[in-house]
């Protein structure tokens, strides 16, 4: 179980299983290429038992990852009535059946002591015909498994009141939270989501592979030129007009590679590709990375850029922060909640 200083940072901490099976735990990466807070597979930290190897399991976001299932929840409990709905109608339940199990504790309580009776005036009827221990406990036999039978049946009711307290008081809890909801649910602090997940029981799970970009932990470094620029990107090779306006600010040279390199880095921009995978698609070498690096850091590729504000632009690619995953929370034992429709990541 996390602890509270690590749920207060990390909410989901403990709740997300990956591929492997095993859970993640939130922790700081503010050192490293992809910084910021994150959370690692418990199958692939220094913590796995010896001997047992790293599950591969690649960190994962924690900013997106807490948004994504938050909005989940927040949607799941919309603004309050279905949830004080569930928790009203589990509380009217847990009455009635409440009401039904103390009497019949008290019905089993009556014939426990009824028996106890029996036994002993048999026990002394026994006693005074034959001072045997054979013959009075042969005389007691029967009455003696019926008393452990009615004993058996009050315990089980006994423990079924008890869950069924503990059930009553979970759904006062849910009504409280319903109320809560109406107001606040979105702008909660992780402490408090923490512990609203805690009540609702979430688990996530993650279905698929993490992508790509984020199992490296090196950002695309063209994404991040035109994320940093704010900036577009064309939304085609360029045409022979465009080429004109632009070759003037690149490096001449003869043949077509400049150009070749130009297109490459726009279609990097526009498809998240490795340039292991630009090269071997668009047939360009591996100079085209070399350009670039070149000319974003003299402020070529950006006059290229301004030069071309005429042209159709798209967003530069995004990459998923997130795997496809499943959400899932239940209000009580018999009663589970979970998302209608599939979020963009295949939460349900």
């Amino acid at each position: 179980m996390a602890t509270r200083r690590n749920c207060a940072t990390y909410p989901l901490s403990g709740r997300v299983t990956g591929l492997c099976e095993n859970t993640y735990t939130g922790i700081s990466r503010e050192s490293t290429n992809s910084g910021g807070r994150q959370y690692r597979c418990s199958g692939g930290n220094s913590n796995r038992p010896a001997g047992k190897e790293s599950c591969g399991c690649s960190y994962v976001d924690a900013q997106a990852l807490e948004d994504h299932v938050w909005e989940e929840v927040v949607k799941l409990i919309g603004d309050g009535r279905r949830l004080e709905e569930l928790a009203a109608e589990w509380i009217g339940l847990s009455e009635g059946d409440k009401e039904a199990n103390i009497e019949r504790i008290s019905d089993l309580d009556r014939q426990i002591g009824e028996l106890n009776e029996a036994i002993t005036a048999v026990t002394v009827a026994t006693a005074k015909r034959t001072r045997s221990a054979e013959a009075i406990a042969a005389a007691t036999a029967p009455l003696g498994e019926e008393l452990q039978q009615l004993e058996r049946l009050r315990d089980e009711a006994a423990q079924w009141l008890s869950e069924m307290e503990d059930a009553d008081r979970r759904g006062r809890d849910l009504r409280d939270l319903a109320k809560l909801a109406r107001s606040s649910f979105r702008h909660m602090e992780p402490v408090q989501q923490a512990e609203i997940l805690d009540l609702l029981e979430v688990r996530v799970t993650f279905t698929g592979p993490v992508p790509k970009e984020l199992k490296t932990g090196t950002p695309c470094p063209v994404r991040a030129w035109y994320e940093a620029a704010g900036l577009e990107v064309p939304a085609a090779v360029l045409s022979d007009s465009d080429w004109r306006t632009v070759a003037p600010l690149l490096p001449q040279r003869p043949g077509d590679a400049i150009r070749r390199s130009v297109n490459a880095i726009f279609y990097k921009a526009r498809t998240g590709m490795s340039w292991p995978e630009i090269i071997s698609e668009l047939g360009v070498t591996k100079t085209s990375a070399d350009h670039f690096r070149r000319w974003s850091s003299d402020g070529t590729w950006k006059r290229v850029n301004e030069a071309l504000t005429h042209t159709t632009r798209v967003p530069a690619w995004a990459p998923e922060l997130l795997p496809p995953m499943t959400i899932e929370g239940r209000v009580d034992p018999r009663m589970m909640l979970s998302a209608a429709e599939p979020s963009r990541t295949g939460c349900r």
